[in-house]
């Protein structure tokens, strides 16, 4: 019987071509999720790391790794879309949903002892009403972003429409509705529910996020102050904005940036950001020196220092950038990762 499942494998291909044929033909919202996608992949830089000194010195918060827990959905969700497993898909981005709320509800709470009970299986996630409720509760910037934008009702509308997937509730979230078949195949319909909701899912995902850490919306000269030396994280440089701004339609992230520039605290760091000193060219050149000497670059070092060679130093700085925070990811995403040792926490 395994076999006759293994078979059908073969069909996979033939359902992503179709499927890719038919973003292509629908071009403004491929463009859409690109740029939304382009967005997200920037906004874990923006969470503070290692910071304080003492006792109050932080690193990386436990769950702040429910971030990357929730991208894992988010993959998923993607693909499986691709493939033509919808109602699976939807199942996945309401996880994306779901984690992403518990995570921003544990940034602004900080609860580590009901964290780890959650952690050991000890404690249910809590209802995403709950969670919203104390969000607006505990931070002015969410009691703002519902105000201005309705993020609760529009949150809670998705995540129910998203559990009728979940739950079958009704004909309309079978399998065969969503295909119009009782195969696993291709379906415009499929393809039509599965990019809207995935647009949404994002879109109030990042305006969650951004709020609670406004520095996503200060556009910083991070490049011209560090080198190839930039902070580990709690900056975004000119173009991360951009590109996070671009998740938005226009007039919801002009809506988002009144809030997250309203905010002092993150005024004032970027204020202390602007007020430093450009790196001189000397400086610059010994930051890029000491940053191809390490590990990282062993394999591109020869590469780069071609493009520098060839006079294509944009194209360089470009290459050593987002190498730089690549590496930054996926440090961040293993580094007191509590769910790698979650299975050893005693009863």
């Amino acid at each position: 019987m395994l076999d006759n499942y293994l078979k059908q494998t073969k069909g996979f291909e033939s359902t992503v071509e179709k499927g890719k044929t038919w973003l292509e033909s629908h071009g403004s919202i491929k463009n859409d999720i690109d740029k939304a996608l382009g967005g997200l992949n920037q906004l874990s830089f923006a969470i503070p790391i290692f910071g304080g000194s003492g006792d109050e010195f932080k690193t990386i918060q436990p769950w702040h790794h429910i971030f990357f827990e929730a991208d894992q959905d988010l993959d998923s969700a993607i693909l499986l879309m691709m493939m033509g497993f919808y109602k699976d898909s939807f199942r996945s981005l309401r996880s994306f949903l779901e984690l992403n709320i518990f995570a921003l509800y544990n940034f602004v709470n900080e609860d580590k002892e009901n964290f780890q009970k959650w952690l050991s299986g000890k404690d249910h996630t809590p209802g995403v009403g709950d969670m919203l409720q104390k969000l607006g509760e505990k931070s002015p910037e969410f009691k703002i972003l519902d105000e201005k934008l309705d993020w609760n009702k529009e949150v809670k509308s998705l995540y129910k429409e998203l559990s009728g997937f979940m739950h079958t509730q009704g004909a309309l979230h079978t399998h065969t509705s969503l295909r119009n078949s009782n195969m696993t195949s291709f379906s415009e319909t499929g393809m039509q529910t599965g990019t809207e909701l995935l647009l949404r899912a994002i879109r109030l995902t990042a305006m969650g996020f951004v709020v609670n850490f406004p520095m996503s919306f200060q556009a910083l000269p991070l490049f011209e102050q560090f080198a190839f030396s930039p902070p580990a994280g709690g900056f975004l440089d000119e173009g991360q904005v951009e590109s996070v701004k671009s998740i938005f339609p226009n007039e919801v992230s002009k809506k988002i940036s009144d809030i997250c520039l309203a905010n002092e605290d993150a005024n004032s760091l970027a204020d202390g950001v602007r007020s430093m000193p450009d790196q001189t060219e000397e400086e610059i050149l010994e930051s890029l020196k000491r940053t191809l000497e390490s590990n990282e670059f062993k394999n591109s070092k020869v590469e780069i220092l071609q493009m520098i060679k060839d006079g294509e130093y944009g194209k360089a700085i470009a290459f050593v950038t987002a190498t730089q925070r690549a590496m930054m990811r996926a440090m961040t995403g293993v580094l007191f990762n509590p769910f790698y040792i979650s299975k050893d926490i005693p009863e």
